[in-house]
């Protein structure tokens, strides 16, 4: 996709620079890599327009955009098609920690080409690349190696760069990648940073600005909170596994059982041999269940989930609440079926349900913690939860790999909903 992204900017006369790694688009045809592109400032205040734009006219759906600074954003865009997702994190100015890198004259001035894709100058790739990272803290051999190649291409207007960023310390600098020292180089990494963030030459963010940025995190969250619904043997965990593992648009995944309580290990469930052998308790106790469940998902919810959606995580939920309606048995509860179905509006709810069933001869002969007709009960129960829309309807009876693209399109497209 990134191939039809930059052709669309072509076609559309944008001044675009990669910034690095763009000899291995070529190479790659299915890629999970990010891609840095830079564009003048004028062009990237009107960048959210430029990809909705490329979007529409390749079928393609906008499902994350994290707006990072004044002058950066990182959009991904998935196609149903395919299933796959492209991530471009696009600047309108090269800068870390507030310390401009590159000027947008220097830049645009000259139109460097690599295999008809426009690129930077070797000595501003490698300045900003080398800030990036030292920033990082992390840099493979392979990294450096580009460094080095990039600093014997160009060495005069390499050192250059190195004396405006690096003042005490550009000399080692120069000397380790003439040398190909790259042990040294990251021994000395935390004084080098020291030694750049200790630049004046700032590109300071307007109080505004940063204010907005906050507030529509607050206001639109970038996270989204899921739940699995099914019976033992629906394949719930293996299905949470393989969805992680996926290319997602997400910074972090964070995991919760049943309630939105943190616990230690908590993936670590313990396995329940026979989840009735336990008689339900009386309907008075069983209220108090109720009312203890909503103080702890409302609490929960507060403390934990709404801090996590604001640090983009996507959020799941092996079981829900709603379990306890289908299968009251297994939560001891011995109320009103009517009452315990009233209290669910009471407490927050995820953005999706996957409600898992399938054939019961299938899930019984999975797991056979419940009799054939308990089982047949508890499908039928959970299969009136589905509506379409919140509660979506899995068959687990395919492929695991065929149940998780399924479960990731559904997901994508939920985020889709909100651009």
């Amino acid at each position: 996709m990134i191939k039809f992204f930059l052709s669309f900017l072509e076609e559309q006369n944008i001044s675009y620079r990669i910034t690095n790694g763009y000899e291995e688009i070529e190479k790659k045809s299915i890629d999970h890599s990010d891609y840095d592109i830079l564009f003048t400032k004028n062009e990237f205040n009107n960048i959210d327009s430029i990809i909705l734009k490329f979007a529409l006219a390749n079928n393609l759906k906008i499902v994350q955009m994290y707006h990072q600074g004044q002058y950066a954003k990182n959009f991904f865009l998935f196609d149903p098609k395919t299933l796959l997702l492209l991530n471009l994190d696009l600047y309108g100015q090269l800068s870390r920690h507030n310390i401009s890198i590159l000027d947008e004259r220097e830049v645009f001035n000259k139109k460097l080409r690599y295999k008809g894709l426009a690129i930077l100058e070797p000595e501003q790739e490698f300045i900003q690349y080398l800030i990036k990272k030292i920033d990082k803290g992390v840099i493979s051999l392979e990294a450096f190696e580009k460094l080095r190649n990039l600093f014997t291409d160009e060495e005069k207007k390499c050192v250059a760069y190195l004396k405006l960023f690096f003042k005490d310390s550009y000399q080692q600098l120069s000397q380790i990648l003439k040398s190909s020292d790259y042990d040294n180089f990251q021994k000395k990494n935390k004084e080098f940073k020291s030694d750049f963030l200790n630049n004046k030459k700032t590109a300071k963010e307007s109080f505004f600005s940063k204010g907005t940025r906050v507030i529509g995190r607050i206001i639109s969250p970038t996270g989204i909170t899921i739940a699995f619904l099914g019976p033992d043997g629906s394949g719930k965990s293996t299905i949470i596994d393989g969805l992680i593992k996926k290319h997602l648009p997400f910074r972090r995944d964070d995991y919760f059982h049943l309630k939105p309580i943190l616990k230690n290990n908590q993936s670590n469930e313990v396995v329940v041999a026979d989840p009735h052998a336990k008689k339900p308790y009386s309907p008075l106790k069983s209220y108090g269940k109720l009312g203890y469940f909503i103080y702890q998902y409302n609490i929960g919810w507060l403390k934990n989930i709404l801090l996590l959606k604001r640090k983009s995580s996507l959020i799941i939920f092996d079981r829900y609440f709603d379990d306890l309606l289908v299968d009251s048995k297994r939560y001891r509860y011995g109320g009103n079926n009517s009452i315990a179905n009233l209290m669910k509006y009471f407490i927050p709810r995820p953005s999706l349900y996957f409600v898992l069933t399938a054939d019961g001869n299938i899930i019984h002969g999975r797991k056979q913690e419940v009799s054939k007709d308990e089982l047949t009960r508890q499908l039928k129960g959970y299969s009136n939860l589905e509506d379409g829309k919140r509660y979506v309807g899995i068959d687990v009876s395919k492929s695991p790999n065929e149940i998780i693209d399924e479960i990731y399109e559904i997901l994508m497209l939920k985020m889709n909903e909100r651009y």
